[in-house]
């Protein structure tokens, strides 16, 4: 009885082999999904070279060749270079909607009336940003990559007065007008506020032809390191860098500031020659 029962084990055994291997003969495999049929994106522009200006945009037309059910939304990846996002450049995203062909992005270059010493760099490519979208985008599309000189422009009808200084306290710059029509008058306060960087933009070209002067108040700081970065109306930059001496005031001109109803210490720094078609600044 023993060996009957060894008997019907094996060959309970073998029958279930049998059903195993039936089964496995009639099952096939899932097809694999081919990218073949997802849309390609092409892209065009009418920008060409790789030399921006603050104030340009760039526009990128971004066109499918079929229409997808699925909303793709389309960014600019920086990779490298010296331009920050959002202060130097501004990416205004392309989104294409379902059953559309087409959307534009824009890279824009705002002006932001700051001297820059030296050019400014930007490296990187278009791209979409969310995996989900990318997955229905066909990898074979050739995603544009730039790689640009992002040049500073200074306004061509002033001259652009940067003020900046190495400590902590408030410093301010004011400006005088010495010219025929305008003696020894208060000109501007623009650079007056709480800020570091101070910033000026009141002599222009179409003012009274003439001297005017760039005065510090330092309402009693003690000594400090500045530096004016000036842009010309031409498009050069000029640095003029200095100490001011609190300990040896009597060694500055003392114009006293009345523009405000009182009287306020302001030291005369600069000298700038305004002949209608130039500037001419030079450290006092």
């Amino acid at each position: 009885m023993r060996n009957d029962f060894r008997y019907i084990l094996i060959g309970l055994s073998l029958l279930m082999l049998v059903f195993a291997g039936c089964d496995t003969a009639t099952q096939e495999p899932s097809p694999i999904v081919s990218p073949d049929g997802y849309p390609v994106a092409t892209f065009a522009t009418d920008f060409t070279g790789s030399t921006v200006n603050e104030g340009d945009t760039l526009v990128y037309t971004i066109t499918f060749n079929e229409m997808i059910d699925r909303s793709v939304t389309f960014n600019f990846k920086q990779t490298g270079g010296t331009a920050e996002a959002d202060h130097d450049y501004v990416v205004e995203p392309g989104t294409l909607a379902p059953y559309t062909l087409e959307t534009t992005m824009k890279i824009i270059f705002p002006t932001d009336d700051i001297p820059e010493t030296e050019d400014l760099t930007l490296l990187g490519e278009i791209w979409v940003p969310s995996l989900a979208d990318r997955y229905l985008v066909n990898p074979s599309v050739d995603f544009p990559e730039l790689n640009l000189t992002l040049k500073s422009v200074n306004d061509p009808t002033l001259l652009t007065i940067m003020f900046g200084w190495d400590s902590e306290d408030d410093i301010d710059i004011v400006i005088w007008s010495n010219t025929d029509a305008y003696p020894m008058t208060p000109w501007s306060d623009q650079g007056a506020t709480v800020a570091n960087p101070e910033f000026d933009k009141a002599i222009w070209l179409a003012d009274p032809p003439g001297t005017y002067y760039v005065n510090i108040m330092h309402w009693g700081a003690p000594s400090f390191n500045y530096t004016f970065t000036l842009g010309h109306p031409d498009q050069s930059v000029q640095v003029i860098t200095g100490t001011f001496d609190s300990d040896n005031l009597q060694n500055y001109t003392l114009d006293p500031w009345t523009a405000w109803g009182g009287s306020y210490d302001s030291y005369r720094i600069l000298t700038v020659v305004n002949d209608g078609s130039k500037f001419t600044v030079t450290p006092l």
